[in-house]
């Protein structure tokens, strides 16, 4: 080990264990779940991987850096594992600790041999494969891999390309000359940048309220609308509207406040929504920062409820975590102009509230009428 990958080595341990001790401290024990907890384990296992390699170097254990480095390659399957447990999703969250002793020890067993190098990149390959299912998992969420979500999004997809390269050089090296000392440094650099931008995009969703990012089985929201607009029909009512309402501007609110300030800011939107409404309306929630509103009222009562949402929700009082007006958007669909079925109205609902949104926000669209 040269002088520099042993200072590489050095730094990635300081850097790892600093990490751990944050999404333990503050990601697991702030909001214990099986997210949280395997997120912690995936920053454990690259302490101790470059403790191992810190180790090596310094006693020319050469077989110890060799597991070490291999059982780092575990990480992104942790990490994918987290964010499949995020969504309720069977995680197989043995999948990390397994991928990275195997790595290790074929590592170690090729030890010597005219294709080490091609072995170590053909299992960076595999652990960049879990990356980019991660990248697949980050678009799944209500952010589509955006917002908070985006720097362990570019840093997934980077890995992949870095893998290839590192495939194509070590067979070039079988044929020729020996591998570019510089592909040892990018591998080094590559695991530095990710476990920086793992941090910041883990550490936000391990702390966001537990169940942000599950699929529910059973909503009760959506079995109560689904039977009253049954029912509707069946009547042939048609004063029915489904109102789908979001905060404006949620990223912004979130970076300038901190977290405890928006879920704050998310609590009094919730009670603005169910205050401005009917007792006998239904309220469902409709992704992290919205909700969806059924509510049977003539036009004029509802477009007062929406004023009335509006006008609450950008007033601002003493006790609000930040000195600004919020804003809402609001999109109206009605039974009459989308049909009775939940999933139709929900969909224009959502359509004209975007309109609003992209219109520049707080403000009400009616959704058009289908054809």
């Amino acid at each position: 080990m040269t002088f520099s990958a042993l200072d590489d080595a050095v730094v990635l341990a300081a850097l790892a264990t600093l990490m751990s001790m944050i999404m333990i401290g503050l990601g697991f024990l702030y909001r214990p779940r099986l997210a949280s907890l395997l997120w912690s384990l995936m920053f454990v296992q690259v302490t101790l991987s470059a403790y191992g390699t810190v180790v090596a170097g310094a006693a020319s254990i050469h077989l110890l850096g060799d597991a070490a480095a291999g059982f780092a390659l575990g990480a992104p399957a942790l990490v994918w594992s987290g964010l499949r447990a995020d969504r309720g999703k069977r995680c197989l969250p043995w999948l990390g600790p397994v991928q990275g002793a195997l790595s290790g020890a074929a590592y170690v067993a090729t030890d010597g041999t005219t294709f080490h190098s091609l072995v170590f990149s053909l299992l960076y390959l595999a652990s960049a494969t879990m990356a980019a299912l991660s990248v697949a998992e980050l678009m799944r969420r209500p952010e589509h891999g955006g917002g908070r979500l985006l720097p362990l999004t570019i840093a997934s997809a980077i890995l992949p390309v870095i893998a290839v390269a590192s495939i194509i050089a070590s067979g070039v090296a079988l044929a020729s000359s020996p591998v570019d000392p510089a592909l040892p440094d990018l591998k080094a650099l590559g695991q530095i940048a990710y476990l920086t931008c793992a941090i910041v995009t883990l550490l936000s969703v391990a702390r966001s309220p537990a169940g942000m990012g599950v699929e529910e089985t059973t909503d009760p929201f959506e079995r109560t609308a689904t039977d009253r607009l049954l029912r509707a029909r069946e009547s042939g009512e048609a004063g029915w509207s489904l109102l789908s309402v979001s905060l404006d501007d949620t990223e912004a609110l979130r970076i300038a406040g901190g977290e405890v300030a928006f879920r704050r800011i998310l609590a009094r939107f919730r009670s603005d929504v169910r205050a401005s409404f009917p007792v006998e309306s239904d309220i469902g929630q409709d992704g992290p920062y919205g909700y969806v509103v059924l509510v049977s009222r003539p036009d004029g009562v509802v477009r007062d409820c929406i004023r009335d949402l509006l006008d609450r929700v950008s007033t601002v009082t003493a006790d609000q975590p930040l000195a600004v007006e919020f804003s809402a958007s609001v999109g109206w669909a009605k039974v009459a102009d989308a049909g009775y079925e939940l999933g139709p109205l929900t969909a224009a609902a959502q359509a004209a509230m975007v309109q609003a949104q992209d219109a520049g926000g707080h403000r009400w669209e009616r959704a058009e009428p289908v054809a």
